[in-house]
């Protein structure tokens, strides 16, 4: 049976907009509005999506650094539930990590790559003495492609890939269950993101770890998840495994975003779906929040939300297939 390791339920987290010399709040960005995820143990899920869909809001809130506007995040360490917006014992925080987009300012510039990499280690208090937590490091950073002598430079004497390598040891050297990836390829150079992808991989399998892997590119999404989550402006659209999502979309949102990639062009689309630009989270369409740019809308669209529900074993989110569904059922009566 696999174990449940994180739980979200109903999260939201709402920004408020304020404005005028007393900072009135005039109205909210839901930059996550209503969604329910189940992670199981070692399993790896990307969440795809552009920008401004919630992705980033979301890793961030799983890590404990953004508290939500309502709902829960459960996690399960040790066979004990405890919620990530609570105050945490130090041992449950550190088990949950995150590699941020920019290696450029993820790291202090004023500090050595020691200094920055033993801080967290000397107060958990892991090892008996200075010599054996430097050992412990310098293996890191030779595991990740680096020499043990990095350890004595600054930020700004490594290029982009050699400090997401040095985050990443960051990040394990904590020895956690759970890793959160904010894009951590994307402001790499192309001839690098693959390398950091592929180590990536290696340090998932040798440490026992659970990926939460968030992207805008659906085939990265594939490289790096068994499942993947698709959101549109704080909403989930879709959740399948990452082989039936590509060979099968959907979802009119996903047909978009796997047009948009070469490789694994969609030919499940019947119609082209428009690309233009996504809708301000400010001012978000009633309804379905994709109806704007869909070309299979419908008076409902504008009307009702589109809850998650099953078709053809994908959680889809489109009154396209609920409507399908009620048709065949006045058919067969």
């Amino acid at each position: 049976m696999n174990e449940n390791i994180i739980k979200i339920d109903n999260l939201k987290v709402y920004f408020p907009i304020r404005r005028g010399i007393f900072l009135q709040t005039f109205g909210y960005i839901k930059a996550i509005d209503g969604i329910n995820i189940e992670i199981n143990k070692n399993q790896d899920i990307s969440v795809v999506g552009e920008s401004g869909s919630g992705k980033t809001t979301l890793g961030k809130s799983m890590v404990g650094l953004i508290k939500p506007t309502g709902g829960k995040i459960l996690y399960n360490f040790n066979g004990k539930t405890f919620d990530m917006s609570k105050q945490l014992p130090i041992d449950v925080r550190q088990s949950i990590q995150m590699i941020f987009q920019d290696p450029f300012s993820s790291l202090n510039p004023r500090l050595k790559i020691i200094d920055t990499l033993k801080e967290p280690l000397e107060i958990r208090k892991l090892f008996r003495s200075k010599k054996e937590m430097i050992d412990y490091l310098g293996e890191l950073l030779e595991k990740v492609g680096l020499k043990r002598e990095h350890l004595y430079r600054y930020p700004h004497e490594f290029s982009g890939g050699q400090r997401q390598r040095i985050s990443i040891v960051r990040a394990i050297s904590m020895k956690p269950n759970v890793i959160v990836l904010d894009e951590p390829t994307s402001s790499l150079d192309v001839s690098v993101q693959s390398q950091v992808l592929n180590l990536l991989q290696d340090i998932k399998k040798e440490y026992n770890l659970t990926y939460v892997f968030i992207t805008h590119n659906i085939s990265v999404a594939k490289y790096m998840g068994q499942k993947i989550i698709v959101m549109y402006l704080g909403k989930i659209v879709e959740i399948n495994d990452a082989d039936k999502l590509i060979e099968k979309p959907f979802h009119p949102y996903t047909q978009l975003l796997l047009s948009t990639v070469v490789e694994i062009k969609s030919e499940h689309a019947e119609k082209e779906v428009k690309i233009g630009e996504p809708p301000s989270p400010v001012n978000i369409p009633s309804g379905c929040r994709f109806r704007t740019r869909c070309p299979f809308a419908m008076e409902i669209c504008a009307k009702k939300d589109p809850p998650l529900s099953d078709h053809e074993g994908s959680l889809v989110a489109c009154h396209l297939y609920s409507n399908q569904k009620k048709e065949i059922s006045v058919n067969n009566s």
